[in-house]
């Protein structure tokens, strides 16, 4: 299974990921060793379950023996990890720092401790993992995690709680800030922070104009607004229309890839704090963009983006590159897909949500590293770079018009078919899900094939 150079992808992979958990240490050199181990098992093929990872019952058991291990925790896994990202990002001009949260479901796992209600039912259960996943903010390259935090609700929150008391609790919205300060407290001054609506947030505004931080958020809700502007959509789709541009819109559940062609509108505006008491602030200053889709395929959603920046906006290219940059919060989605599609982290059969939190120390870098590896086969080198020699004849067998020396696009998109992509025009770049059921076909593939050489060897 080796390729030019001695690798092939998923020989790559596992290397990669082994060293973004050098110098980990657990206390002791012999948890040391096993996390090496398991490292090395499981990145070879993620989405299988630990015992067929590990092959036997002996080191299954000793698999699990590490997850319940009270020195094993998630964030000392992650540790060596996150100082590899910051160390990628000081070689950088320009960091996005992508902040999101996502639910992990473990419903049908009745008999795990420890989890919580994750929707609106109390019978759907399992905890919250809030990432800030760092981009290259020129080149798109994904460069790794920054910060996880993890918890789980407790219960569910009366309907008829009152505002007094909801503001005598903790509240999750804190996730943001906290994120926040984390990548302050690394020192990354050219970071600028993306947000989805979660994020829309008083105290987000306040913290990052005082600590003078870069940051685009989409807006959640229809503020009114400070110096007698009025509400925040209606006073930005009072102006006209500055710019359009053409964004390229990812395969989604139920949609295909399809590009959108979006008009611009911009406004500066303030916002002042809410009427709440304790909750008592400056008005910030804010720019904000509108870009929206006029025109969008029958039976679909419209693309409707509003967004809060202290990015320039005096110019049509400078309104066009702020919704560019928010268009990277996409990367963090895949990461989270690769979580649940790549990995299949909630299919684990685990006792208990702190085996699960180890478990998803390792599927977290392992993630990144899948993202960081399909940047890198998108780019202009050769597929014998990422693909072993069998892997490249069996998918010029499968698909005779690649090249005899295919550039490692065309073999990625090539792989992707076998997961189902179809290469249509205007079907865009393969998504996450069929890149890997194509990677775990064509592997399948070339075990076959190497099988089927020892049996006629051996006949």
């Amino acid at each position: 299974m080796r390729g030019k150079g001695g690798s092939d992808m998923a020989q790559q992979l596992s290397s990669a990921i082994a060293h973004e958990f050098d110098g980990v240490d657990l206390g002791d050199e012999r948890l040391n060793e096993r996390c090496r181990i398991l490292v090395k098992a499981i990145s070879k093929n993620p989405n299988k379950s630990i015992p067929q990872n590990c092959k036997d019952w002996g080191a299954t058991k000793a698999a699990y023996r590490f997850f319940s291990h009270n020195d094993a925790t998630r964030e000392t896994l992650l540790e060596p990890h996150v100082l590899h990202t910051t160390d990628r990002c000081l070689g950088c001009k320009e960091i996005l720092a992508i902040h999101d949260t996502t639910y992990l479901n473990f419903t049908s796992r009745r008999t795990t401790e420890g989890l919580g209600p994750i929707g609106s039912k109390e019978n759907v259960q399992g905890f919250l993992a809030h990432n800030t996943l760092a981009v290259n903010g020129q080149t798109g390259e994904v460069l790794g995690l920054l910060a996880q935090e993890v918890w789980a609700r407790q219960g569910q929150y009366p309907k008829e709680e009152q505002s007094k008391e909801r503001r005598g609790r903790k509240r999750e919205s804190q996730r943001w800030p906290r994120g926040i300060e984390t990548v302050i407290q690394r020192d990354l001054g050219n970071a600028i922070h993306l947000m989805d609506r979660e994020g829309d947030i008083y105290e987000v505004l306040r913290d990052l104009n005082a600590a003078e931080g870069r940051y685009v958020i989409r807006a959640g809700r229809n503020r009114l607004l400070a110096q007698k502007q009025g509400y925040l959509f209606e006073a930005i789709r009072r102006q006209e229309p500055l710019a359009t541009m053409t964004v390229h819109i990812p395969t989604r559940a139920g949609q295909k890839a399809r590009a959108a062609l979006l008009t611009l509108r911009c406004a500066h505006l303030t916002i002042p704090p809410p009427e709440t008491p304790r909750r008592k602030g400056e008005n910030i200053p804010v720019h904000a963009i509108e870009a929206y889709e006029r025109h969008p395929p029958k039976a679909t959603a419209p693309l409707h983006w509003i967004l809060l920046t202290q990015e320039p906006i005096e110019t049509p290219s400078e309104c066009v590159r702020v919704v560019a940059l928010y268009k990277c919060r996409w990367k963090i989605e895949e990461f989270h897909m690769g979580l649940k599609t790549g990995c299949g982290i909630e299919d684990r059969q685990l006792k208990t949500r702190k085996r699960l939190e180890v478990l998803l120390g390792f599927y977290s870098v392992i993630g990144v590293m899948l993202l960081r590896l399909r940047d890198a086969a998108r780019g202009e080198g050769l597929a014998s770079n990422f693909l072993s020699d069998i892997q490249i004849r069996l998918l010029k067998k499968q698909y005779p018009a690649l090249g005899k020396s295919p550039k490692a696009r065309e073999a990625l998109r090539a792989v992707a078919k076998l997961g189902g992509f179809l290469a249509r025009k205007g079907d865009g770049e393969p998504g996450w899900r069929t890149l890997w059921r194509g990677m775990q076909e064509l592997l399948l593939m070339e075990h076959g094939f190497h099988l089927s050489q020892q049996f006629v060897h051996t006949n």
